[in-house]
């Protein structure tokens, strides 16, 4: 990696965290319009996303220790976190059914693969991550559905779910070519670095809008 590239990823790195930290900030601010519904933990998840990007900072920067664990120990609060989300909200049983499934074995296949195959402690989650972001796409693809057919598609681009799809379908699609590349190709690992730190900007932007732009929530919606 020349000069110039580490500069850009540092750049973008710093960037990334920052955008993490006003998408906290800007949830907090309109925290009102979304504290009727489940989406009311959904800040809290944002502000711990915030706090443990800090914290591996700290560790790896300051310490000089790995920091993966704390990574990684995010992967397993992530996906299941956001799989619960969309169950609250999906009406249609068998797709709840699905996503209720999904939880369960992303747990278990991520504790398996701790177990016989990745130690997590000194490398990056990889097949539960793939795995993790493909239920996630189909739990979201459950969500586009139903909101096609209903009336809340008059309004979408006001609800701050919407946002918050948009912006994980963005993230998963983008990152899930990349995660395999660095699967097969070490040496790939400063671009996937800079390809998903670009993709967590383009994720928290997506929340923000829908932080500013959506309409307040009840728990009906």
């Amino acid at each position: 990696m020349t000069f110039f590239d580490s500069v850009t990823s540092l750049r973008i790195e710093n960037l990334s965290l920052w955008i993490e930290i006003i998408a906290a900030i800007v949830g907090s601010i309109y925290f009102y319009k979304y504290k009727e519904t489940y989406l009311k933990y959904f800040l809290i998840f944002l502000w711990y996303i915030a706090f443990n990007e800090l914290l591996g900072r700290y560790l790896a920067e300051i310490l000089g220790e790995y920091n993966l664990i704390i990574f990684n120990l995010y992967l397993l609060i992530n996906f299941p976190f956001l799989f619960s989300i969309y169950r609250h909200f999906i009406n249609n049983k068998l797709h709840r059914r699905i996503i209720f499934y999904f939880i369960y074995s992303y747990i278990l296949i991520f504790i398996f693969n701790g177990i016989f195959f990745e130690d997590y402690e000194i490398e990056l989650v990889t097949y539960p991550f793939i795995i993790g972001s493909s239920f996630l796409i189909i739990s979201v693809i459950f969500y586009f559905i139903e909101v096609l057919n209903s009336e809340k598609i008059l309004n979408i681009t006001r609800n701050l779910l919407f946002w918050i799809s948009v912006g994980v379908l963005l993230f998963n699609i983008g990152i899930i070519p990349w995660i395999i590349t660095l699967e097969y190709f070490a040496e790939s690992i400063d671009t996937v670095n800079v390809l998903s730190r670009a993709l967590i900007i383009i994720l928290n932007i997506c929340y923000i809008i829908g932080f500013i732009w959506s309409h307040k929530m009840k728990e009906s919606e």
